[in-house]
């Protein structure tokens, strides 16, 4: 992905976008970039987050997002 193209967007998005790039993804998929931006944000912002983040971080399995949920539970206090 040309990250001239996404000058405009968050820093989260840009940052999602560069580390898949990282990874040796160059040309990533929405649901890609979507899936790393979740992360991004987890990381960024624990205390911000929403089980539907959560949920979209592991690929929508509930039972992952419930365990990192209370995993992480002391980050968001």
């Amino acid at each position: 992905m040309d990250l001239d193209t996404i000058e405009e967007l968050s820093l989260p998005n840009y940052t999602a976008v560069s580390i898949l790039e990282r990874l040796g993804i160059t040309d990533p998929s929405l649901e890609q970039v979507n899936i790393m931006e979740s992360v991004v944000l987890m990381a960024s912002y624990p205390n911000q987050v929403k089980s539907g983040t959560i949920e979209q971080c592991v690929g929508n399995d509930k039972l992952a997002a419930l365990f990192l949920y209370l995993k992480n539970k002391d980050l968001r206090s």
